[in-house]
């Protein structure tokens, strides 16, 4: 080595003690090169391995299954029962909603009646909805004159002052009327009427109390 023009030489020195690989590197690099690498196990640990590889090589046994075309998946009777469960759920959803699409409440208007008027009311008053409302309760029920409309104890007023005694008002163009019997304390009769413009829409549906 160089250092300042000067040569200083390093050598090993004389008590070092020499490595283990020294020796062993040599002949790792020999095997390599004749490819004769020893096993670590002897010639009888070899033989009864290959005897136990071949022991259960013959202990293995492949049967095959024939594929039966007819066969059906069946499932486990817990779950065909859920299953079954299941649809009959579903079936009885699916008839609850046609009956209810299908049939009305009884609390639903029934029948519809339209009036047209020769003039436009400022508002609806309560004796035009009490004579539609009797019209059109007439052609519903043979016995008119026995369904009286049901009076209020308190006394109401319409926009223009007049005192109120049948007309439940909503607004001032649309109300109802009901209507029951003496001798039928269960069942009324209510008339919605809507007045549009010269337009009177009366819409009857009869009301049944279950009286326990």
């Amino acid at each position: 080595m160089n250092i300042l023009g000067s040569h200083v030489l390093f050598r090993r020195k004389s008590g070092a003690a020499i490595s283990q690989f020294a020796t062993v590197l040599p002949r790792i690099r020999a095997i390599r090169a004749d490819c004769d690498w020893q096993p670590l196990s002897n010639a009888s640990a070899t033989e009864q391995r290959r005897e136990r590889v071949q022991d259960a090589r013959r202990r293995i046994i492949y049967q095959s299954v024939p594929y039966d075309r007819g066969l059906t998946l069946r499932l486990p009777l817990r779950r065909t029962w859920w299953l079954w469960l299941t649809y009959g759920l579903a079936a009885l959803c699916a008839g609850a909603l046609v009956w209810a699409f299908t049939f009305k409440p009884a609390n639903q208007p029934n029948y519809v009646f339209k009036y047209q008027l020769a003039v436009a009311p400022p508002f609806l008053s309560e004796q035009l909805a009490l004579d539609k409302a009797k019209a059109s309760l007439s052609s519903v029920v043979s016995d008119t004159h026995l369904w009286q409309p049901v009076k209020f104890s308190t006394a109401r007023r319409a926009p223009d002052g007049t005192q109120e005694l049948y007309w439940l008002r909503v607004s001032a163009t649309q109300g109802s009327i009901t209507f029951s019997r003496s001798d039928q304390s269960n069942t009324s009769w209510v008339v919605y009427v809507q007045l549009s413009g010269s337009n009177v829409q009366c819409n009857a549906s009869m009301h049944t109390v279950n009286k326990r």
